[in-house]
């Protein structure tokens, strides 16, 4: 399966996946699922944002994940991250 990998970034109050050729940035909405690239490979995460729009990453145990601006990022569906 062939992904679109970009970079993390953040813009107009929300977390975006930049630098995909020929693709326009995609701003991620609260409960969309990435892949980001760590030490330990891809890890999937979703973006989450409480009730005062402060947005923050869990990964699939509902733990909290720092995802920093700039990290090698993939969209996936949320069948793909489980």
């Amino acid at each position: 399966m062939a992904y679109l990998e970009g970079f993390l970034d953040y813009g107009s109050g929300r977390y975006k996946l930049m630098g995909r050729a020929g693709q326009e940035d995609y701003y991620f909405h609260a409960g969309d699922w990435l892949e980001v690239w760590s030490d330990r490979g891809w890890v999937a995460v979703q973006v989450l944002a409480d009730l005062l729009g402060r947005w923050y990453f869990v990964d699939g145990n509902g733990l909290f994940v720092i995802v920093p601006l700039g990290m090698r990022a993939r969209m996936v569906n949320q069948w793909q991250a489980l």
